[in-house]
């Protein structure tokens, strides 16, 4: 009986990680830079300060502290979406909620 509860509360720990960290990194694609063009709404999820002293050309900047906001309110994108952030864990948590509302495979770019 005990093993029977190990074996389940193992499954539930697999499944729960698969959820959180690896179904993410399925439909995250890391992109060139180069490779961005007018066919890419780009959003730039990091602070307003790190932005500020990198700016991306012609990305729009929603810090993800307000992307669910936006999201809600003005997310308006036709295209593909071409995530900026400074980690992967910011990359991973905007693009789960991107993926959500739009049910679309989110690109990525982390500026050097």
């Amino acid at each position: 009986m005990e093993t029977l509860g190990l074996i389940a509360l193992f499954i539930l720990l697999a499944l729960f990680i698969t959820k959180q960290f690896i179904s993410p990194l399925l439909y995250m694609k890391k992109i060139d830079q180069q490779s961005v063009s007018d066919d890419y709404c780009v959003i730039d999820v990091r602070d307003y300060v790190s932005a500020h002293r990198s700016p991306y050309p012609e990305a729009e900047n929603i810090p993800l502290s307000y992307l669910p906001r936006a999201l809600k309110e003005q997310f308006e994108c036709t295209k593909e979406i071409v995530l900026i952030s400074d980690d992967l864990r910011g990359v991973r948590m905007a693009a789960k909620m991107i993926r959500k509302k739009k049910h679309q495979s989110v690109y990525y770019i982390q500026p050097m």
